[in-house]
């Protein structure tokens, strides 16, 4: 048989608790009256007796405390709930069997496509219409010159097409952003992935019912403690403090 388990430092308040609550009961309240000590310094006796005696007392209820020290390891070993599963954005998702996968961190090629194109909405109007402008500026020149008439036209048909260019990329840039602010603000409100938002965890009922489960066992313990325990011993002690005043008062009879 293995021996029953030692009272461990951290149960040693919950003993003195149980110790507390067996000193107010009402059985050791009338035992103390008919000894006729009810002060404060019998009390205080008894419970010392107790503290001293702890180990042994508590080896009343050592089946219960066996039980109530495994499921509170059981309890501390499994965790109450598990690691956050790390959300896959569409970067670090996986990539097809046979495509190279890029590097963490590293932005996809639709990713700078996608930032490449505002640029171009707004620098191709812009880079056409200075270009239609100086075409159109230096033609005119030439031609109020009368000198290289050729040239000329030729610079003034350049500017009209810059100009043209200009027109038509402006007004597709102009479009580009608003499709672009449509679309984030119908997506602005599923940005964070269902997974991100509420991230996976064990089902909250599983640490309620470690902690149900330690906090019976402990319940069970500190019972069989207290009245398969401290009572006993509070009892035994008051009988034996009887016994020489009883054998006191049968000497004084006799005498008398």
């Amino acid at each position: 048989m293995t021996a029953p388990p030692g009272l461990q430092a951290e149960d040693r308040p919950d003993f003195e608790r149980a110790l507390h609550q067996a000193l107010r009961t009402a059985k050791i309240r009338e035992a103390l009256r008919r000894k006729g000590a009810t002060g404060d310094a019998d009390i205080q006796r008894l419970r010392s007796q107790a503290l001293v005696e702890s180990e042994a007392i508590a080896t009343a209820a050592a089946p219960e405390y066996a039980a109530y020290l495994r499921q509170r390891t059981a309890a501390a070993m499994s965790p109450s709930t598990a690691p956050a599963a790390p959300a896959l954005s569409a970067s670090a998702a996986p990539s097809p069997a046979g495509a190279p996968s890029s590097p963490a961190g590293a932005p996809s090629p639709a990713a700078g496509v996608r930032g490449l194109l505002p640029a171009l909405a707004v620098l191709a109007p812009a880079l056409a219409g200075v270009s239609a402008a100086a075409f159109l500026l230096l033609g005119g020149l030439l031609k109020l010159l009368h000198s290289q008439r050729e040239l000329a036209d030729a610079l003034l048909t350049a500017g009209l097409t810059s100009a043209t260019i200009a027109a038509v990329t402006l007004a597709a840039g102009v479009a580009c952003l608003l499709a672009t602010a449509v679309r984030h603000r119908t997506s602005a409100p599923d940005q964070h992935p269902r997974s991100q938002r509420h991230p996976y965890t064990h089902p909250p009922h599983v640490g309620r019912r470690d902690d149900a489960a330690v906090a019976t066992a402990r319940d069970a313990w500190l019972r069989a403690l207290l009245h398969r325990g401290i009572l006993p011993f509070l009892h035994d002690r008051l009988k034996m403090s009887q016994k020489p005043s009883r054998i006191n008062q049968k000497s004084e009879k006799g005498s008398t």
